[in-house]
């Protein structure tokens, strides 16, 4: 066991995974394993803890720290317990201890890593959105790309989709896509064994879109480019003509083309598909989180057509998302 504070990381390139003894961590690292498995990487695990101090007397303005040895045995016997299970599955292990917020300790360990992998404790609800501090404050501070497992997720669960409100309007597999105007929602569709990422105005430059391309390539599975346009009526200021629906529609889908032919250029041997959808982004990606294999999202949006995907679109998918949900920082 090692103490971060006097010692260097054994591998700069290591997976980080946060370790605190609950489920989700748990499950975190089960899906970190088969990742360092695939990229040939180490497992750095972590464990944070936090020290309270009283005060020695109500006049007196010094503190007395609290005896932290059974706290630290605690961490350190859930630590070396995760490490047992790394090695079992033949994957070098490493494992730190450091004192401080869970989150910060994290982001300065993702200084020197290629992944972090975290559990999520979201259930939906007002008590998803909070979803914790570490899932939420680590993809959006985080050096390195993280992966936010769903505490309840299983590689071989059964899943089904989920009716949705955003309806598909152009695929590159079907073309103008039809449907029936009848009913509030629509039949969700199904990304099993897909890796689905959502792209905004970056298009074929996006972060996101060049991390779903590396993961799909590296598991044999097809990718799914996905993006969002909304033209549904928000005031008065703005009412969308026919001419501005054919506008939006094409500048989707010639970014969503361009960033397909970006992808088979570099990977010629991956399957690309795309779906341009009209609705709300943080629908489309949950939705399509309730079958894929890995969803990959984007830090922020930026500029571009209606409709942009991510920015507060991550914060709000991650909480509801049913699928190991990567989050690549879009850098300003």
């Amino acid at each position: 066991m090692t103490d971060r504070s006097d010692s260097q990381v054994a591998d700069p390139q290591a997976i980080v995974v946060g370790i605190d003894g609950s489920n989700a961590s748990r499950n975190a690292l089960r899906f970190a394993i088969g990742e360092a498995q695939s990229l040939g990487r180490s497992i750095r695990l972590v464990g944070a803890y936090t020290v309270p101090s009283v005060a020695a007397a109500t006049i007196d303005v010094s503190y007395v720290p609290i005896d932290d040895s059974a706290v630290r045995a605690a961490v350190t016997a859930t630590l070396k317990e995760a490490a047992a299970e790394v090695k079992a599955a033949d994957v070098p292990v490493e494992a730190v201890i450091e004192i401080g917020d869970a989150a910060g300790v994290l982001v300065e360990e993702s200084k020197e890593a290629s992944l972090a992998v975290v559990g999520s404790r979201g259930k939906g609800g007002f008590a998803g959105r909070l979803l914790g501090t570490v899932s939420s404050a680590l993809p959006a501070h985080s050096a390195c790309p993280t992966i936010v497992v769903p505490v309840n997720w299983s590689p071989d669960a059964e899943r089904f989709p989920g009716p949705s409100s955003s309806r598909p309007v152009w695929s590159s597999v079907d073309g103008e896509i039809t449907v029936s105007d009848e009913g509030e929602t629509v039949p969700g569709a199904d990304y099993s064994g897909q890796v689905v990422v959502g792209v905004d105005a970056l298009g074929k430059e996006s972060p996101a879109l060049w991390g779903a391309a590396d993961i799909a390539h590296r598991r044999g599975t097809p990718l799914h480019i996905q993006a969002v346009i909304t033209t549904t009526v928000i005031g008065p200021e703005w009412i969308p003509s026919t001419g501005d629906l054919e506008r939006l529609i094409a500048e989707g889908t010639d970014k969503l083309e361009a960033a397909r032919a970006a992808v088979r250029e570099r990977h010629p041997e991956l399957e690309v598909r795309w779906t341009l959808f009209d609705g709300q982004p943080a629908e489309v990606l949950v939705r399509a989180s309730d079958t894929c294999d890995i969803l990959v999202i984007g830090s922020r949006g930026r500029g571009g057509f209606a409709g942009l995907l991510l920015g507060s679109t991550s914060q709000s998918v991650l909480p509801y998302s049913a699928a190991p949900t990567m989050v690549v920082r879009v850098k300003r």
